[in-house]
């Protein structure tokens, strides 16, 4: 009688192994497939461009040479890569509804650094928003090739 539960017991936790794996093999099968359609739609290109765009304000600022000219230029190109970043969002959020990166905090600090660009009064708050605002891309770039592992 214990030889037949064994063999029982040892044949369940052999079916459960197999599920397990095969689950796991299909998660990391979407998550790959994510980021293929992440690459493809120019995603990454995006991301790189906003992180020029806040090292540019950082050193235009650094170097004393942030002109209210300057400033609304980098405000419309951050508003212009926002969009771009916006569509490609929209565009994943339709593909996989269920894996999906969450971009909202990057539209939050984007927002933040564009008002404070335009802000003058306050600009020694733009360095701070510009460094929590990289290290959110730096965040979404773990959440999206986290699926690499």
């Amino acid at each position: 009688m214990k030889k037949k539960i064994g063999k029982y017991l040892i044949l369940y936790m052999f079916i459960l192994t197999v599920f397990y794996l095969g689950f796991m093999k299909y998660q990391q099968h979407v998550a790959a497939s994510y980021l293929t359609e992440f690459q493809a739609l120019h995603g990454e290109e995006v991301i790189e461009q906003i992180s020029t765009i806040y090292k540019d304000i950082l050193e235009y600022q650094a170097r004393y040479k942030l002109t209210p000219q300057v400033s609304a230029q980098l405000a419309q190109n951050l508003l212009v890569t926002g969009k771009k970043l916006k569509d490609v969002d929209q565009k994943l959020k339709q593909k996989y509804p269920h894996r999906h990166v969450d971009f909202s905090y990057l539209y939050q600090d984007l927002f933040l650094v564009v008002k404070q660009l335009q802000d003058k009064a306050n600009d020694t708050k733009l360095g701070i928003m510009v460094v929590h605002a990289v290290e959110g891309l730096g965040n979404v770039k773990v959440q999206i090739y986290s699926c690499k592992k």
